[in-house]
């Protein structure tokens, strides 16, 4: 058992690992009632063509969705949920586009939840009459998520800005993706991902990390598993360019919403750590558009918006740093913002307000265990390994660095997309 040291933060890990290669973490909070435990897999929506020993493979988008659900059932077709919820604890599964994530949360006995997760996702076999009998749930999960306003707006605007990544394509898959999905498919996708080399076990609240560590390894060398081989997958030529600089639809939103997006070429900024630029950049995107700056409080002021909101995305080669906006007055708020993300502006007092706000929120994070549980997720996925010093990183920057970078970013290549109400008689 080893201890990994969240510097700064008086926290830490404790991380081992099976003889399988299954890797475990564990966060202890004392004074708490409940736990939960996550089983991630570093594979989801966006895995579709890859190349593993020697042979190139490729599945329907909507497959690792597919397998998701196959895996939260039991071979006569009963959901895992009720077993889960017999343990006095809440389950759920969810596919991201680069991982798929399997949870629960309860107060009573750890050892039967984990059990029960184990054994319900590791070697599993499938039916054809339990592949085919989820079929129609997932088409009609597909239909009711065509409409959900965030889910589309979220590929719309990927399908815009990028060429060839994969993320512009819905996880979920089309109909006809899911009408093509065999069970061949979701037996190759399984084989291929789902390994314990190729996973980690996450346990966080109030439990004994040595016992949980030992009963974890005990339970594994029970299971048999095939040598695995790591897949590789394709390199995507992106372009530096966007695929459009404009659209709009129609959809399932009551009020317009306004998203700016803009596509920044890691390579242009100044070699630093992908973590220490993605902070910079929302720090300045937040001084700017955020919810103590000037341009937010004029435009609720004039009543040309109700919400306006930020974020900074990582996609392989690119940043993506997006302002969505929701306004009855889109003709009049769309200007506006793409002025301002064409000129950010960086304010010295500002952003070490925002810093300080970060370190707080970092702080304040490891009051909850589902918080540290998602967090340990998705930065052992979107950085392959735990961020040990994000405290020191947030204390370490200087307002030379935040204006070294900012005078590499490239704002030539933006997109600005429009969701408008459905027109009268669309509804149906």
């Amino acid at each position: 058992m080893k201890e990994i040291i969240l510097k700064g933060l008086d926290e830490k890990i404790y991380y081992d690992e099976c003889e399988n290669g299954l890797k475990i973490y564990i966060w202890k909070k004392e004074n708490v009632n409940t736990f939960k435990g996550t089983l991630v897999f570093p594979c989801g929506a966006e895995q579709v063509s890859f190349k593993v020993h020697n042979q190139k493979k490729s599945v329907p988008f909507g497959t690792a969705h597919y397998l998701e659900h196959i895996l939260c059932k039991n071979e006569d077709g009963s959901s895992l949920l009720g077993q889960f919820n017999a343990l006095n604890s809440y389950s759920n599964a969810a596919t991201y586009p680069d991982r798929t994530a399997y949870e629960f949360v309860g107060t009573d006995d750890i050892y039967a939840n984990l059990n029960l997760l184990l054994d319900s996702i590791q070697e599993k076999k499938f039916s054809k009459e339990a592949f085919e009998s989820e079929r129609g749930p997932i088409l009609e999960e597909e239909r009711m998520r065509r409409d959900d306003a965030n889910r589309l707006s979220f590929y719309k605007i990927n399908s815009c800005l990028f060429h060839t990544y994969p993320n512009r394509v819905s996880g979920l898959g089309t109909e006809e993706d899911i009408k093509s999905i065999t069970l061949e498919d979701l037996e190759t996708f399984y084989n291929t991902f789902y390994h314990p080399k190729n996973s980690f076990l996450i346990v966080t609240g109030n439990v004994d990390p040595l016992k949980v560590f030992n009963f974890i390894k005990e339970k594994e060398k029970t299971k048999k598993f095939p040598l695995w081989e790591k897949p590789t997958f394709p390199r995507f030529n992106e372009p530096k360019t966007v695929v459009k600089n404009y659209e709009e639809i129609h959809a399932n939103v009551e009020v317009p919403k306004v998203y700016v997006s803009l596509k920044v070429p890691i390579d242009a900024l100044p070699k630093k750590n992908i973590l220490f630029l993605q902070i910079v950049l929302q720090l300045v995107l937040e001084s700017n558009f955020g919810s103590t700056s000037t341009l937010k409080e004029e435009l609720l002021t004039k009543k040309q918006i109700s919400t306006l909101g930020t974020s900074v995305d990582w996609e392989r080669k690119f940043f993506v740093l997006k302002v969505v906006s929701q306004t009855k007055y889109p003709e009049k708020v769309i200007p506006i913002l793409q002025a301002r993300m064409k000129k950010l502006l960086v304010q010295e007092e500002d952003i070490f307000r925002k810093i300080k706000s970060e370190i707080a929120n970092l702080v304040l994070g490891f009051e909850d265990i589902e918080t540290v549980n998602d967090w340990l997720g998705y930065t052992l996925t979107t950085y392959g390994k735990i961020i040990t010093n994000e405290k020191q990183i947030l204390e370490s920057i200087t307002i030379q660095d935040v204006q070294n970078i900012m005078e590499k970013v490239e704002t030539d290549q933006m997109n600005t997309f429009v969701m408008l109400p459905l027109k009268k008689g669309d509804e149906n």
